[in-house]
């Protein structure tokens, strides 16, 4: 059994697209996505109809949660764009999605188990993303396990070996490569401008293939731009957060 691994696609439009013709080619027996689809300044309509046309399993990320809100005014910047464009019965099935799902006996939830918001395998050190020790992710999954675990949120690519011999999987953004964060104070960057996804393996042993696909990111980056978001822009073409 092959799943498909894919998160954080955050309405790049011409990246999923990219993605999901690699996974094509590649066939896995699943796809499933682990949420934060369309909260961005770039094609978040064009996203949201592109995943739902597609037979995958998804959970749904903070983002998503967000366009449950009765009215934009209290989101920020790239919720709101994506609130606005998206109609009711979108906002509705992205706020709907599960929070929790197991596809082949893997655990599948956006960021930590009962909580969309907090990294499961990163921590914040002088204002970057760095990978937190395995006692700390035990704690974090609060005795929640599986032989697989896949999560998102962080945007980093990264794996774990957990003490029970469990695997926990991020396979890193799709969408958004670089973001700067205020609370607390920090910045999570790839320092590359690709999509990513991950392929595993499911037997005996697991697998995992990391794959970075490029697209047309200076498109991506000029749609940022007409938006008046630089910072997407930058992080789109570079890979890294503004200073």
């Amino acid at each position: 059994m092959r799943l498909g691994v894919i998160a954080d696609i955050h309405g790049n439009l011409p990246a999923l697209e990219a993605v999901l013709a690699k996974l094509d080619a590649l066939a896995p027996d699943r796809i499933v996505n682990l949420g934060d689809c369309a909260s961005s300044p770039l094609w978040p309509v064009e996203t949201v109809a592109l995943l739902r046309s597609r037979v995958m399993s998804h959970v749904r990320g903070n983002h998503d949660r967000a366009m449950g809100a009765a009215s934009p005014d209290e989101l920020g910047t790239s919720d709101s764009y994506a609130w606005q464009a998206l109609d009711p019965e979108s906002r509705a099935w992205l706020a709907g999605l599960p929070v929790e799902i197991t596809v082949e006996g893997a655990l599948c939830f956006h960021a930590c188990p009962g909580n969309d918001s907090t990294y499961l395998m990163e921590e914040v050190q002088n204002g970057y993303l760095v990978p937190s020790p395995i006692p700390t992710i035990e704690q974090r999954l609060a005795g929640r396990t599986a032989p697989l675990m896949l999560c998102g949120h962080s945007h980093q690519t990264r794996t774990a070996r957990l003490s029970s011999g469990a695997v926990v999987l991020n396979p890193g953004s799709a969408g958004n490569p670089a973001y700067r964060d205020a609370k607390p104070p920090h910045v999570s960057e790839s320092g590359m401008p690709h999509a990513r996804f991950a392929v595993v393996t499911l037997g005996t042993e697991i697998t995992i293939e990391h794959h970075l696909v490029a697209y047309d990111w200076e498109r991506s980056a000029r749609r940022a731009e007409e938006s008046g978001r630089t910072d997407w822009a930058h992080a789109l073409r570079t890979g890294r957060a503004l200073p």
